[in-house]
Protein backbone atom coordinates (compact mmCIF):
# COMPACT_ATOMS: atom_id res chain seq x y z
CA UNK A 1 0.00 0.00 0.00
CA UNK A 2 0.93 3.33 -0.31
CA UNK A 3 0.89 6.55 2.10
CA UNK A 4 -1.38 9.19 0.91
CA UNK A 5 -1.44 12.70 2.09
CA UNK A 6 -4.58 14.32 1.93
CA UNK A 7 -5.90 18.11 2.57
CA UNK A 8 -7.21 18.35 5.94
CA UNK A 9 -8.64 21.22 6.59
CA UNK A 10 -10.29 20.33 9.60
CA UNK A 11 -6.85 19.87 11.37
CA UNK A 12 -5.27 22.44 9.04
CA UNK A 13 -2.57 20.32 8.26
CA UNK A 14 -2.58 17.24 5.67
CA UNK A 15 -3.76 13.64 6.85
CA UNK A 16 -1.77 10.57 5.82
CA UNK A 17 -3.31 7.68 5.15
CA UNK A 18 -3.45 4.43 3.21
CA UNK A 19 -4.04 3.81 -0.45
CA UNK A 20 -4.15 1.26 -2.88
CA UNK A 21 -3.33 0.95 -6.12
CA UNK A 22 -5.76 -0.37 -7.92
CA UNK A 23 -5.76 -1.60 -12.08
CA UNK A 24 -8.85 -3.25 -11.87
CA UNK A 25 -10.70 -0.29 -10.48
CA UNK A 26 -11.99 2.63 -12.97
CA UNK A 27 -12.74 5.23 -10.28
CA UNK A 28 -10.51 6.31 -7.62
CA UNK A 29 -12.65 5.89 -4.29
CA UNK A 30 -12.57 7.56 -0.85
CA UNK A 31 -13.71 6.52 2.41
CA UNK A 32 -16.56 8.63 3.36
CA UNK A 33 -15.14 8.59 7.09
CA UNK A 34 -11.85 10.18 6.30
CA UNK A 35 -13.68 12.36 4.15
CA UNK A 36 -15.55 13.93 7.18
CA UNK A 37 -12.65 14.08 9.74
CA UNK A 38 -10.91 16.39 6.94
CA UNK A 39 -13.78 18.55 5.33
CA UNK A 40 -17.06 20.34 6.40
CA UNK A 41 -20.14 20.52 4.23
CA UNK A 42 -19.23 23.51 2.93
CA UNK A 43 -15.75 23.01 2.03
CA UNK A 44 -17.06 19.72 0.18
CA UNK A 45 -19.31 22.47 -1.83
CA UNK A 46 -16.56 23.83 -3.46
CA UNK A 47 -14.80 20.59 -4.40
CA UNK A 48 -17.86 19.01 -6.39
CA UNK A 49 -16.58 17.54 -9.81
CA UNK A 50 -19.29 14.90 -10.73
CA UNK A 51 -21.12 11.78 -10.50
CA UNK A 52 -19.87 8.61 -11.81
CA UNK A 53 -22.09 5.19 -11.89
CA UNK A 54 -20.12 2.37 -10.08
CA UNK A 55 -21.51 -0.89 -9.42
CA UNK A 56 -24.94 0.28 -11.08
CA UNK A 57 -24.92 2.99 -8.10
CA UNK A 58 -24.20 6.69 -8.51
CA UNK A 59 -21.73 8.22 -6.27
CA UNK A 60 -20.54 12.00 -6.41
CA UNK A 61 -17.16 13.02 -6.96
CA UNK A 62 -15.17 15.17 -5.46
CA UNK A 63 -11.78 17.00 -6.76
CA UNK A 64 -9.06 15.93 -3.25
CA UNK A 65 -5.65 17.13 -3.22
CA UNK A 66 -3.16 13.99 -2.99
CA UNK A 67 0.25 13.88 -2.11
CA UNK A 68 2.54 10.83 -1.99
CA UNK A 69 5.38 10.96 0.41
CA UNK A 70 7.09 7.90 -0.94
CA UNK A 71 6.65 9.02 -4.60
CA UNK A 72 8.74 11.96 -4.13
CA UNK A 73 5.85 14.24 -2.75
CA UNK A 74 4.23 14.16 -6.25
CA UNK A 75 0.90 16.39 -5.44
CA UNK A 76 -2.08 16.50 -7.63
CA UNK A 77 -5.12 17.27 -7.43
CA UNK A 78 -7.62 13.93 -8.13
CA UNK A 79 -11.23 13.21 -8.70
CA UNK A 80 -12.37 10.76 -5.95
CA UNK A 81 -15.89 9.36 -5.43
CA UNK A 82 -17.32 8.98 -1.41
CA UNK A 83 -17.87 5.77 -0.43
CA UNK A 84 -19.22 4.66 3.12
CA UNK A 85 -17.41 1.38 3.94
CA UNK A 86 -17.06 -0.23 7.49
CA UNK A 87 -14.19 1.13 9.52
CA UNK A 88 -12.14 -2.15 9.49
CA UNK A 89 -8.09 -1.64 10.46
CA UNK A 90 -6.87 0.31 7.69
CA UNK A 91 -3.83 -1.98 6.64
CA UNK A 92 -6.80 -4.39 6.05
CA UNK A 93 -9.13 -2.16 4.08
CA UNK A 94 -7.59 1.49 2.49
CA UNK A 95 -9.09 4.82 2.43
CA UNK A 96 -8.12 5.43 -0.72
CA UNK A 97 -8.45 3.21 -3.85
CA UNK A 98 -6.43 4.39 -6.39
CA UNK A 99 -8.47 3.80 -9.62
CA UNK A 100 -7.01 4.32 -13.21
CA UNK A 101 -8.87 6.59 -14.47
CA UNK A 102 -7.43 9.23 -11.98
CA UNK A 103 -4.58 8.34 -10.59
CA UNK A 104 -2.73 5.98 -13.01
CA UNK A 105 -3.46 7.85 -16.08
CA UNK A 106 -0.97 10.46 -15.50
CA UNK A 107 2.05 8.39 -13.36
CA UNK A 108 3.43 4.65 -13.69
CA UNK A 109 4.55 3.25 -10.69
CA UNK A 110 6.88 0.01 -10.73
CA UNK A 111 8.85 -1.71 -7.34
CA UNK A 112 12.08 -2.97 -7.66
CA UNK A 113 13.63 -4.65 -4.69
CA UNK A 114 11.04 -3.17 -2.31
CA UNK A 115 11.74 0.28 -3.61
CA UNK A 116 9.65 2.75 -5.00
CA UNK A 117 10.48 3.40 -8.83
CA UNK A 118 7.45 6.36 -10.25
CA UNK A 119 7.76 7.11 -13.78
CA UNK A 120 5.51 10.31 -14.47
CA UNK A 121 3.53 11.19 -17.30
CA UNK A 122 2.01 14.37 -18.19
CA UNK A 123 -1.43 14.89 -16.89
Amino acid sequence: MLQVELECPKIERGKIVLGLIDTGSKYTIINKHVVEDCFTKDDLKTKYADRVMINNKVYERYSFRFTFPQLDNISEIFNAAIMEYNLFPEELVPSVVLGREDFLKGVIICMYKSEWIAIYKEF
